[in-house]
C-alpha cells in the first residue's frame, strides 16, 4: 500500500488572505487546487461583503452532480466577510485523482433576495501513480505525480535494501495542482527481486526528511506478478 510521510501540513486560511475579496461586493475565495491526503490536509476559505453578523452556508457541487453538498458554515464577522479552513469535499468518483468544484456561499439573512457568490477550485489526490499497472519491471509504463508544488522538479528515487539504487526526474510540476507525468520503465534501474520502494518528493537527492513525499512500496518476484 501507498503511503504519504506528512504530506501536507494543515493548509493555513493565510494561504488565501492575500487575496481576500474586496468588502465592496460579495465574493468566495479558496486554493485555486486544494491538495488532497486523507486526514491531513485542509481547504482554506476566504469570504467578504455578506450581511454583518449573519450566518452563511458554504456548499460544493460539480457538472456531474450539480446538487449542492454543505461544505460547512459560519457567523460573518463586522464586515461581513469570514476565514475559516474545512475539509475539502470528496471526490465524485472514489478512485478520482482530480475533480473540479464549485464553491457556492449563500446569505439568507433577506430570504427574498438571497446573496450568492461561487468560484471555481480543483482537488487533486497528493501522490503518484502508474499507468497500467506494470507486470514486469522492464514494461513501460506512464509515472504521473500529483499535488506537487507548481513550477518545481519532481523526482522518484528507487531504493531497494535501503540504498538509492536510482533518481530519476519525473519532469517538472505544472498547473495550479502540480502534476508532471513521464513514461519509462517501471523499474528503469538494475532489477533486483525482493522489495522496492520509491519515493517521489522535490528533493533531487534523496532524504528520508523530506516533506512532502510520496512513498510506493512494491516487489520484483521472479515469478510475474
Amino acid at each position: 500500500m501507498s503511503a504519504v510521510r506528512r504530506a501536507l501540513a494543515v493548509l493555513p486560511v493565510a494561504a488565501v488572505a492575500m487575496a481576500a475579496p474586496s468588502a465592496q461586493a460579495a465574493e468566495i475565495k479558496t486554493l485555486p487546487c486544494v491538495p488532497y491526503v486523507a486526514g491531513q490536509q485542509s481547504m482554506p476559505i476566504v469570504a467578504a461583503g455578506f450581511t454583518p453578523g449573519s450566518f452563511v452556508t458554504v456548499y460544493t457541487n460539480t457538472t456531474a452532480n450539480p446538487t449542492p453538498r454543505i461544505l460547512t458554515s459560519s457567523r460573518l464577522d463586522a464586515l461581513g466577510g469570514f476565514q475559516l479552513a474545512t475539509l475539502p469535499p470528496p471526490f465524485t468518483k472514489t478512485n478520482g485523482n482530480l475533480e473540479t468544484f464549485n464553491l457556492i456561499v449563500e446569505d439568507k439573512t433577506n430570504p427574498a433576495a438571497p446573496i450568492i457568490a461561487a468560484v471555481p477550485f480543483q482537488v487533486v489526490r497528493f501522490g503518484m501513480t502508474r499507468n497500467p499497472t506494470p507486470k514486469r519491471p522492464r514494461q513501460r509504463v506512464t509515472y504521473t505525480a500529483r499535488g506537487f508544488t507548481p513550477g518545481k522538479p519532481v523526482y522518484a528515487h528507487f531504493s531497494f535494501k535501503g540504498v538509492t539504487r536510482r533518481t530519476v526526474s519525473l519532469g517538472t510540476a505544472k498547473g495550479p495542482c502540480g502534476i508532471t507525468s513521464k513514461r519509462m520503465r517501471a523499474l528503469p534501474t538494475k532489477v533486483r527481486y525482493g522489495a522496492w520502494r520509491a519515493y517521489i518528493d522535490q528533493t533531487k537527492t534523496f532524504s528520508a526528511k523530506t516533506r512532502p513525499q510520496w512513498i510506493d512500496p512494491f516487489t520484483i518476484t521472479r515469478v510475474l506478478r
